[in-house]
């Protein structure tokens, strides 16, 4: 790319030559710029931070191969990260060579061997399911808390009729 500095001034033209050569994703001691997901035909820039966000801080992943080995699909069912995200987590695996000519589905056949509870058909169903039992657990603490309650106000009530009769 031409970043003239005649045109689009000296400070221009050095912003985007950083932000050209700059990480894009980072995945543990792994670094990924826009050149490298590039390669692999991956240009969803926004996702890529995102799954950066979510690597690094929140399941503190080593470096790609420990993403491919450790952590499984399941894992990865969380808010701000979608089948966009795991795209981009497949080109990354791509990219390093992990999994193959089909790298995203033998990182799927790999953990679904090992986690026989969470049988993964697509992410998002994947997702919607994780969804559905939030939404059950959600409801359930909500009767109990209610039956709780409930039976506070009742013991109440019977210890107010004790009272009222008792002279």
């Amino acid at each position: 790319m031409d970043f003239s500095e005649s045109v689009l001034g000296k400070a221009t033209a050095q912003h985007l030559r950083d932000r050209a050569t700059a990480s894009v994703l980072t995945i543990g001691s792994d670094q990924f710029t826009r050149r490298d997901l590039a390669a692999v035909t991956c240009f969803n820039f926004t996702a890529a931070q995102s799954v950066t966000r979510i690597l690094t801080r929140e399941l503190k992943v080593k470096n790609t191969r420990d993403l491919f080995e450790r952590i499984a699909p399941h894992d990865l069912a969380l808010p701000r990260l979608g089948a966009i995200s795991l795209a981009v987590i497949g080109a990354v695996f791509e990219a390093k060579g992990l999994g193959g000519k089909n790298p995203l589905e033998a990182w799927m056949r790999k953990h679904a061997a090992t986690d026989d509870a969470h049988p993964v058909v697509t992410f998002v169903s994947l997702k919607k399911r994780d969804e559905q039992r939030e939404k059950k657990a959600t409801a359930a603490r909500r009767s109990k808390a209610r039956r709780l309650r409930v039976g506070r106000f009742e013991g109440r009530l019977r210890e107010d009729a004790a009272t009222a009769t008792t002279p």
